[in-house]
Parts: C-alpha cells; sequence; structure tokens
C-alpha cells in the first residue's frame, strides 16, 4: 500500500449548542482559539460559523472578517471556509463571500456550494418519532448560479456538498458542461443515527458514492450527520479519501463531549495507524490546486 497524505478537515462549530456539547466555541475569541489549535492537533481545513453569545449564527460579516484575521494571524494557514443561515437569492445568500473576497486578508480559500435539495431530519430513537424536519431547498439552477458566483470571486474550488447520491451526479454533469473543473472537492454527508437522511455512514455508502467518481480526478472526505464517523474513517482512507470531523456534524454528547483537538487527534491516529502522513495545509492546497 503506497503511503498517501490524507486531509482532514474540522467543522468546529454550528448548530449545536453547549447544551450539547460544553466545549463548542461560541464567541470570535473562543473561534480563533478552536480554530487554530485544532489546526496545530493537524487539521489542514477549517470550516466555521460566528456565533451569538446564546449559540444561534451570527450572519455578522465584521465578525466573521474578524475570525478570518484572527486564525491567520496566529502563525497557522488552514484553509478556510465560513458559512451563515443564508437569504432569499444567491447574491443574499453569499453576500458574506462577496464582502470578504474584497480583502486578501479575509478572503476565503474555497468557495460552498450545496448540490441539492434534501430532507433534513432529526430523529428520537427512545420514542421512535421525528424531532424535526426541514425541507432544504437548493435547485439546479440555483446551485450553478452559486457556483458561477464563487467563480466570479476568484473562487474557483468550491466545496461540493453532497448529502444525497443525485447530489454527485449534478455535480458531474456540472464537470461535464465546464461549470466546475478537477479536481473536484467533494463532502459526503452521510446521515447517522440522530439525522436519518440520504446514505446511512456505511462501507457500502462510501463504495457507492466513489464508484460514481471513478475516472474524475476528486478529492472526497467521508462525514457523517447526527453520528460518529470515526469508526468508517479506515475504511474511507483505505478508499483513498479523506476525513471531515467536528462538532458541528455530531455533538458527542453521547460520547463524553470530547474538544474539536480532541476528534481530530484520533483522525490523526488512525491516519499514521495506517501508515499514511496527516496532510498539513500546504499539503492541501497542493492536492486541491488552489
Amino acid at each position: 500500500m503506497l503511503m498517501a497524505k490524507v486531509m482532514i478537515e474540522a467543522a468546529i462549530n454550528g448548530m449545536n449548542l453547549r447544551d450539547q456539547n460544553r466545549n463548542i466555541a461560541y464567541s470570535n475569541e473562543e473561534v480563533i482559539a478552536d480554530a487554530v489549535a485544532t489546526t496545530r492537533a493537524g487539521a489542514s481545513m477549517i470550516h466555521f460559523h460566528a456565533k451569538q453569545p446564546d449559540g444561534g449564527w451570527n450572519d455578522e460579516v465584521d465578525d466573521l472578517a474578524a475570525i478570518m484575521r484572527g486564525i491567520r494571524a496566529e502563525g497557522v494557514s488552514p484553509i478556510l471556509w465560513p458559512t451563515f443561515s443564508g437569504g432569499a437569492d444567491v447574491p443574499q445568500r453569499f453576500r458574506h463571500y462577496t464582502a470578504l473576497s474584497a480583502d486578501p486578508a479575509t478572503k476565503p480559500d474555497v468557495g460552498a456550494c450545496d448540490m441539492g435539495s434534501v430532507n433534513l431530519a432529526w430523529w428520537d430513537e427512545a420514542n421512535k418519532r421525528y424531532i424535526r424536519t426541514h425541507l432544504y431547498q437548493n435547485l439546479i439552477d440555483t446551485t450553478r448560479e452559486v457556483i458561477e458566483h464563487h467563480t466570479s470571486l476568484g473562487l474557483t474550488r468550491p466545496t461540493l456538498q453532497i448529502f444525497e447520491p443525485g447530489h454527485l451526479r449534478t455535480a458531474l454533469k456540472f464537470l461535464e458542461m465546464g461549470v466546475l473543473g478537477e479536481p473536484l472537492l467533494v463532502k459526503f454527508y452521510l446521515g447517522g443515527p440522530e439525522q436519518p437522511f440520504g446514505l446511512p455512514p456505511t462501507p457500502a455508502s462510501l463504495e457507492a458514492y466513489a464508484d460514481m467518481l471513478k475516472g474524475v480526478r476528486a478529492s472526497w472526505f467521508a462525514s457523517c450527520f447526527g453520528g460518529d464517523i470515526i469508526p468508517l474513517l479506515p475504511y474511507a482512507i483505505a478508499m483513498g479519501g479523506h476525513c471531515r470531523i467536528g462538532l458541528e456534524d455530531h455533538d458527542y454528547k453521547h460520547e463524553g463531549q470530547p474538544t474539536n483537538v480532541e476528534l481530530v487527534k484520533r483522525c490523526v491516529a488512525i491516519i499514521e495507524a495506517m501508515g499514511h502522513e496527516v496532510a498539513t495545509p500546504e499539503d492541501a492546497r497542493a492536492l486541491l490546486e488552489i
């Protein structure tokens, strides 16, 4: 088996709250500190949100910019991409990318595009019922507009977020059309026990996705919403994939409430035990050609 450089993305915060895991960063200073520590632990890519004091999403561009500057001022250089709650149309929804990209000090390293609509679901296993459901709508024409918007900002390597197999088929059609270029940057979001949408976190699910990418230059990441991705990571890495981990995707409230740093260190241990090397931010930029 050849040694590979395996990337780790840390999604450090999101919708989850501190009553689920006390280690979720809220303030700008906490987000900066968590991003820096997580990078030093082995992450080469950081996804983050700005947060309000109660843990809700903060859509202030100035706070996102302050976090971007704060991370980079600490002498680390992870690939950074922030998100906030969105808007009615593409310019409004991605106004933070437009504003941040105007200044090299705050410009994200990659764009972001959710590649289709999905029925998100939150499940109560004890009572066998849905706690909440949400239709997250992204029409094909909208996803194309998002990608073209990012391209106009100089963000030519969007992270393509795949919640369902049809989303990857759309991405591949965009590649045929020239809307996207290789290498693709792909995130496979599997639906865990607490969020049963899309494909489940199994080796067969990853095999199905990887088979769709045959013949395409792509870097893909395995992730799980509402469940622990770590047991699946050896399979993903053996198949040529990369790791996405973090308290945005799963709160780990039933697994001891680890920190993002601890989660990244678990990924590092798996990668190294398999005889591979953890990719540095510089390695990741080379792999993604950004």
